[in-house]
């Protein structure tokens, strides 16, 4: 199996590439450590798995795993992040990603989100995997929803809230620590969701929502 390390850190890519080169099954196919220069490389390597970090120069992880499995369906793309919270691996799995592992694990968890990907499976550490749950357990309580907007994602209320706050699509991903693609993804999305065609109508929805204030 051809392993891809995306990270732009060369002190971790120097730690992940003994995990797995040393192991009779696997082969270090090459490394990046930006956005853009890791879709570059996995279009013309076409690696079983990426190593995917998800802040990283150009483009971050999240979107570069979006056009990687776009590009590649046959790929397997383990997010490898410090990003603790719940939303980021929603993001991730919503991505295409088989797997979310915190870079504070030990290299046997990484392993095996590797190897359970390749199964065809999907892995998130436990904490992830814990929040990811509770999220779940919540919306069955709510129940089937009539209103468009509680079919927004957290991280959709949270792009939607600043962009009726008057941020710029830059400044929200500065914010988010997303690109601005990302950004520019998210507003399509909501705007999808709530049959909203201009950035009046999703001001005017936030205003209702509570999400600022009207003057």
């Amino acid at each position: 199996m051809k392993v891809f390390i995306a990270d732009d850190h060369p002190v971790l890519r120097d730690g992940i590439k003994p995990i797995f080169s040393q192991l009779p099954d696997f082969d270090i196919a090459g490394e990046a450590q930006t956005g853009a220069e890791t879709l570059e490389k996995v279009v013309s390597l076409k690696p079983d798995v990426i190593i995917m970090d998800i802040t990283m120069p150009d483009m971050d992880g999240i979107t570069a795993t979006s056009q990687i499995t776009e590009k590649l369906p046959e790929a397997k793309v383990v997010i490898l992040s410090m990003h603790t919270d719940v939303q980021h691996a929603i993001d991730a799995f919503r991505a295409g990603a088989t797997a979310y592992v915190l870079k504070d694990s030990r290299p046997e968890e990484l392993l095996l989100a590797v190897k359970k990907s390749m199964a065809g499976q999907k892995y998130a550490s436990p904490a992830v995997a814990e929040g990811l749950l509770n999220d779940f357990v919540e919306v069955i309580k709510k129940g089937p929803s009539h209103d468009p907007f509680d079919s927004l994602s957290d991280r959709e209320k949270e792009v939607l809230a600043l962009i009726a706050d008057g941020s710029t699509s830059k400044e929200i991903g500065e914010k988010l620590f997303i690109s601005i693609s990302t950004v520019k993804s998210h507003r399509n999305n909501i705007m999808k969701k709530l049959n909203i065609g201009d950035m009046a109508g999703l001001i005017k929805m936030a205003i209702r929502k509570g999400m600022i204030a009207s003057d």
